[in-house]
């Protein structure tokens, strides 16, 4: 059962793939009943991906736990109308189809707020409203390039490198469902809906341009570079594997080379001299020491420091062990499923699994009966192929 903060809020989700359903699982993770609409094939990320245990892919299962199944042809003539019968009951709905699919299929904002004017409706697309790029096509390492993103991963020599995950989905995602939850706190507080449009480009840039570009900050200055220096940024090897440091301030360094036994390292008076000696002493001196004596020297000095995990060892650290910052499910056809747990911690309404991913079209006929159809009548819409 429910217990976050946005239990007794109702989502109908139209989106496939990683944007949209992170978003509307970071929802289901907090409360939302989230009523997962999929094609009658399923959503793209149930067919493709690996690894896959009996037929269910780990794509899928990552992205869409906390949710509900209902499958619906919408090319079907009548699915349009369906779907709007189950938009007037839900509080906010969601899709991320090439602009411009929605309007077409009658399910765009124009038409579901006709229905339910107090709905908060959010459409996920490559780019802006303007420009010639306003109707492209886009995925993840798309806007990862075009952001910048890429190019301020970009190694020796330039070249550009992809971040190797789905960041930009992903933070398009988590902006999506802020901007949800914010247009739901109007609607309550002001009694309207509204449209939302999540360009990826421009959530990808407001999430990683903050810092990235303070070197361009001021148009009028000549000086220019693609991100800040942060000499430390890299893990440092030690004698069995690596480890972090982040030492911000001049006491934490000065703590931190008194513990490797070089004091007269942040005693040079040129600053860029000093921290020049200081990274290359601390490399030397971690290499000479096995992790788990520079983690001591680390901890003693109280320095932003720690190890560097591989999957492999991430899940049996003590800290993450200790929080339970993952957790099991069974899944009917997968079997036990390791998941992240939600990245909050409510004290009143905690964010949980509470769901597990559901199987295609588990609860059609549970989410109709609901809307109010009979028996009868989701037996002629499921004749009609319009469910299935």
């Amino acid at each position: 059962m429910a217990e976050g903060p946005l239990a007794g809020f109702r989502i109908l989700d139209l989106t496939q793939v990683v944007s949209g359903p992170y978003c509307t699982q970071t929802l289901g993770d907090l409360g939302a009943d989230v009523i997962k609409v999929e094609p009658p094939d399923g959503d793209t990320t149930r067919r493709v991906g690996i690894p896959r245990k009996n037929g269910v892919a780990a794509s899928f299962l990552a992205f869409n736990r906390n949710k509900r199944s209902i499958a619906i042809d919408l090319k079907n003539a009548r699915a349009a109308d369906l779907i709007k019968m189950l938009a007037a009951k839900c509080d906010a709905m969601i899709e991320n189809n090439r602009p411009g699919v929605a309007d077409r299929l009658g399910i765009g904002y124009a038409d579901i707020r006709k229905v339910n004017p107090r709905i908060v409706y959010c459409a996920i697309h490559g780019f802006g409203p303007k420009g010639p790029r306003a109707d492209a096509p886009a995925f993840d390492p798309v806007i990862q390039g075009f952001s910048g993103m890429a190019a301020v991963q970009g190694g020796r020599g330039g070249a550009p490198v992809a971040v190797r995950m789905a960041l930009a989905d992903k933070i398009s995602g988590m902006t999506a469902a802020l901007s949800i939850v914010a247009a739901l706190h109007a609607a309550r507080s002001r009694g309207v809906g509204q449209y939302i449009r999540i360009p990826m480009v421009e959530a990808m840039m407001a999430f990683a341009a903050n810092d990235s570009m303070i070197g361009y900050a001021f148009p009028n200055d000549d000086f220019r570079d693609q991100a800040p220096k942060s000499f430390s940024i890299d893990p440092f090897r030690t004698k069995d594997g690596f480890v972090t440091i982040a030492p911000f301030t001049d006491e934490q360094w000065e703590r931190l080379t008194t513990a490797v036994g070089h004091p007269e390292w942040w005693a040079i008076p040129d600053r860029r001299e000093r921290t020049v000696t200081c990274l290359r002493g601390m490399a030397k001196a971690f290499l000479e020491r096995d992790t788990a004596e520079c983690l001591r020297l680390i901890k003693e000095a109280d320095c932003p420091g720690g190890p560097v995990h591989s999957y492999e060892t991430l899940f049996d650290d003590p800290e993450v062990v200790a929080n339970e910052s993952f957790t099991s499910y069974e899944h009917p056809q997968a079997g036990t499923v390791r998941t992240p747990t939600p990245g909050w911690r409510f004290s009143e309404t905690p964010a949980k699994l509470w769901r597990r991913p559901p199987t295609l079209g588990e609860h059609t006929e549970e989410i109709l009966r609901e809307a109010g159809f009979a028996r009868a009548q989701i037996e002629e819409l499921r004749n009609d192929k319009v469910i299935s």
